[in-house]
């Protein structure tokens, strides 16, 4: 179980890039074993420098065995599971009526099936080690509408419910579930849906539209997931902290 001495062996999802990466990298210099885990092996090799605490693996988190697989890399390399930061995902924007099926179920499986799959073989290394941590990935656009984003608003609402359920499930073992609930940050995840746009004035425009003038950099966004994965937060279970630079406090919805 985490402790302020020794932080323990981390999970961490989406590893490749953004906020995953900057969390894995951020949980390393904290002291943290870290199986890093995400489709892109050859990211996480780019990404993060070779150590001896660190274990990376190729893990599609729609694929039950592919994250039972990482769960026993925790196990086997580095002796057990503390703590989970499952921050893969993914983005389609589109009406519903022009998303195809395929679409939304790899939209709706990456992020909301796969927290389902993370969390699920997390919990019994963690009744293990006595409880610990998990920290899921949600959305502002799980909170307030945008047009086209219905998949990936489904889907991270979704993870915000199923956190809070989580939370009461597994407060008896000791395990503590939140969620991070980021707003606009620089990460390709951001920017990939509107690749053929012009981004510079995008971000110029979403700038105007956060209380703080700027976007959220990963590295941000990772503090509040170590925060919460940390004994700092040991009381704190079944929230959801909003990282959004004050947007959601501008929408009458966002209570």
């Amino acid at each position: 179980m985490i402790s302020a001495d020794a932080p323990g062996v981390a999970l961490v999802t989406g590893a490749a890039s953004g906020i995953g990466l900057a969390t894995a990298r951020l949980l390393l210099s904290r002291g943290y074993n870290v199986v890093a885990a995400d489709v892109d092996e050859g990211g996480m090799r780019r990404g993060l420098v070779e150590s001896p605490e660190l274990a990376i693996v190729r893990t599609d988190v729609r694929d039950r065995t592919d994250v039972a697989a990482a769960v026993a890399q925790c196990k086997s390399r580095f002796g057990g599971l503390d703590a989970v930061a499952h921050i893969a995902g993914v983005e389609i924007d589109r009406p519903i009526d022009v998303l195809t099926e395929d679409e939304w179920d790899y939209v709706i499986d990456t992020n909301l099936k796969g927290t389902y799959h993370v969390c699920a073989c997390a919990v019994p290394a963690m009744r293990e080690r006595g409880g610990g941590a998990i920290v899921t990935t949600a959305s502002v656009l799980g909170r307030v509408a945008m047009a086209g984003v219905g998949a990936y608003s489904a889907s991270k609402g979704g993870v915000e419910s199923l956190t809070r359920v989580m939370a009461l499930d597994y407060a008896s073992d000791g395990i503590r579930v939140n969620a991070v609930v980021p707003g606009a940050t620089d990460t390709p995840l951001m920017w990939a849906p509107i690749a053929d746009t012009d981004i510079p004035s995008v971000k110029e425009q979403l700038k105007n539209e956060i209380p703080l003038g700027r976007i959220a950099q990963p590295e941000e966004i990772a503090a509040v997931v170590a925060f919460l994965l940390s004994a700092a937060a040991s009381f704190v279970t079944g929230t959801a902290i909003v990282v959004d630079g004050g947007q959601l406090a501008k929408s009458a919805t966002s209570a």
